[in-house]
C-alpha cells in the first residue's frame, strides 16, 4: 500500500479514535456530575435540610419558652408543682416530638451524611433523646407528682444545642454552595476551579473533579 494512502488512513483513524475518546470522557464526566448532583439534592432534601429546619424550630421554641417562664431549675432546690407541670408539658408536647423527629431523620438517612462517620453532635442528640425517654415515660405513670430535678432531667445532662446548630448550619450552607456550583457547571460549562468555599472541600471529598 502506498504511503500517500496509508498516512491519510492512519490520520483518519487517529482522529476518529481521539474524537470518540473525548466524547466518551465528556459523557462520563457529565454523568458523574449529574449523579453527584442527585446525591447533593438528596442530602439537602432528606437529611440536612429537614434537620436544619427542625433544629431552628427547636431553638426558637426554646427561646420562647425561656422568655416566657425564665425559671432555672437547680438540683438543690425543688421546683414548684406548677413549674414542674409546665416543664413536663413543654417537654412532652414540644421539645421531645421535635427531638424524636430529628433522631428519626438521622437514623433513616444516615447514608446521606457528609462525613464517613456520624458527627459527634448527632451522636449526642441521639443519646440525649434516648436518655429522656424513660423520664418522659415515668411522667405518664398514675400518681406521678414529683418536683425533684432528677425526675425531670435526662441523666445525659445538658445538651450542647449550639454545637449541633453550628454543625447543621455549616453543612447545609456548604451543600447549597456545592449544589449551586454543580448546577452552574452542568448548565454553563464553567471551569472546575470556579467552585468557591465552603463547597470546595465537600466537592473534593466526593471526587467530582473528573
Amino acid at each position: 500500500m502506498q504511503l500517500n494512502v496509508v498516512v491519510p488512513l492512519v490520520v483518519t483513524v487517529v482522529v476518529a479514535v481521539t474524537g470518540y475518546a473525548a466524547t466518551y470522557l465528556t459523557s462520563l464526566r457529565l454523568t458523574r456530575r449529574k449523579d453527584h448532583l442527585d446525591r447533593v439534592n438528596r442530602q439537602l432534601s432528606e437529611l440536612y435540610g429537614p434537620l436544619y429546619a427542625q433544629s431552628e424550630a427547636l431553638n426558637q421554641a426554646w427561646e420562647k419558652f425561656d422568655a416566657r417562664y425564665r425559671t432555672k431549675w437547680v438540683r438543690s432546690v425543688p421546683a414548684t408543682a406548677e413549674w414542674a407541670a409546665t416543664w413536663r408539658l413543654w417537654m412532652s408536647t414540644v421539645f421531645m416530638p421535635l427531638n424524636r423527629r430529628m433522631v428519626e431523620t438521622i437514623v433513616t438517612h444516615a447514608d446521606l451524611l457528609i462525613e464517613d462517620t456520624i458527627h459527634d453532635s448527632l451522636k449526642e442528640l441521639c443519646a440525649h433523646v434516648a436518655c429522656y425517654e424513660p423520664i418522659v415515660a415515668r411522667w405518664q405513670e398514675d400518681g406521678f407528682d414529683s418536683v425533684q430535678y432528677d425526675d425531670h432531667v435526662s441523666i445525659a445532662g445538658n445538651f450542647q444545642d449550639k454545637k449541633l446548630s453550628k454543625y447543621l448550619q455549616d453543612s447545609f450552607e456548604s451543600l447549597k454552595v456545592e449544589q449551586s456550583w454543580l448546577l452552574d457547571r452542568l448548565q454553563k460549562g464553567r471551569p472546575e476551579a470556579s467552585l468557591p468555599e465552603p463547597g470546595r472541600a465537600a466537592a473534593q471529598q466526593a471526587d467530582i473533579r473528573t
